[in-house]
């Protein structure tokens, strides 16, 4: 007999905000120091990102372990990706020895790899990646408090034996950075994100796939997620919502949030559906509502997660009919606040990702 839709939950009884040491409301900077050992049997990373004025945008991940090696030993890793306003792109990553174990701190986060680093600082965050001919450096000014659905747990199983964390520790920030690539060194200003992950099995496992997006129209700020439990936890949907404005969150009760999907098509390169349009209600009251919708124009990438693998591990994987897939899309955020009966209608161009990790073509979900 099949798990029922009852055990994959996000955790926001007292006895987990107890267990786990946290307030329920009130966010801490301690969340995001290390939450796993970084050994075999966890996975954990912080990731950042920022858009800046001139076209730049840039992408760090700082990892425990060889990227999403669930299985396998610690080896810290770091990866910067820059894309340029022409659209070409600078890619570099930093190893550690195998093995050896990340040296960051539980207490707060301050993650080192080789000579790069994130930390927090008098409530900001430093940023340093240095590698090769690339050096970066931002500090990063919270624009919102720090912010989880819940407790930002998510529990799997008959004696919730697994789980999945998210902390967003800068849902929004104000960034200044300078970049040095060889010769050419630019300063650089914009927005920009960071959250942290962890968790002892991998993503795969529990989630099916997941649609996440995050905008910023006209002073909102929007983070919205449709993930999808795995066929073992009945497809569940599993819902998160979040709109701040002016520096101060709005809502972010995902017990009331209502998605809808529409233009659904079969995706030319990943072979399975893709929704153009995804659309997000929010009530606040009888009288008011939010709602935000995200319609694809145009793919910035499409592609098999299994091209990235190691060939031996990538065939075992397809004679198991597994197929991750990941697509990153660039299309129109709308978001229409409606009070008393009169709407407001705000729009701006924005990223979003579908993230597939089963073989299914069609989508199945069990709200």
């Amino acid at each position: 007999m099949g798990l029922n839709v009852e055990q994959v939950r996000l955790a926001n009884n007292e006895e987990i905000y107890r267990e786990l040491n946290i307030h329920p409301t009130e966010p801490h900077p301690k969340e995001d120091g290390m939450r796993t050992d970084g050994r075999e049997g966890s996975y954990e990373w912080w990731y950042t990102d920022a858009e800046f004025e001139d076209g730049t945008t840039i992408v760090t991940i700082f990892y425990t372990k060889n990227h999403f090696d669930v299985p396998g030993p610690a080896w810290p890793t770091v990866d910067i990706d820059i894309t340029h306003p022409d659209g070409t792109k600078a890619l570099m990553s930093s190893q550690e020895s195998k093995g050896s174990e990340i040296n960051a701190k539980k207490d707060i986060c301050d993650v080192n790899i080789n000579q790069s680093y994130l930390k927090y600082q008098d409530g900001k965050y430093i940023l340093h990646f240095e590698e090769g001919d690339i050096i970066y450096h931002a500090v990063m000014t919270s624009k919102l408090p720090m912010w989880r659905p819940n407790s930002g747990h998510w529990l799997y199983g008959d004696k919730v034996e697994h789980y999945f964390a998210w902390f967003v520790a800068q849902p929004s920030a104000i960034i200044e950075a300078t970049l040095t690539i060889g010769e050419k060194h630019i300063q650089l200003y914009g927005t920009g994100y960071h959250d942290h992950n962890w968790g002892n099995i991998g993503m795969e496992k529990l989630m099916n796939h997941w649609y996440w997006g995050r905008a910023k129209i006209e002073g909102f700020d929007i983070i919205a997620c449709d993930i999808i439990a795995e066929k073992k936890y009945n497809y569940k949907r599993l819902p998160v919502f979040m709109i701040a404005k002016d520096g101060k969150i709005i809502t972010d009760d995902q017990s009331l949030t209502k998605i809808q999907r529409e233009d659904t098509i079969t995706h030319p390169v990943t072979k399975k559906f893709m929704d153009n349009h995804l659309i997000y209600h929010q009530p606040i009251s009888s009288s008011e509502s939010y709602t935000v919708e995200f319609i694809r124009n145009t793919d910035i990438v499409s592609m098999s997660l299994l091209n990235n693998w190691a060939p031996t591990k990538a065939l075992m994987a397809k004679l198991l009919r597994a197929n991750p897939t990941y697509t990153r899309i660039l299309g129109e955020v709308r978001l229409t606040h409606e009070l008393n009966g009169v709407k407001k209608v705000y729009k701006a161009e924005g990223l979003w990702e579908q993230m597939f990790f089963g073989n299914n073509k069609h989508a199945i979900i069990s709200n």
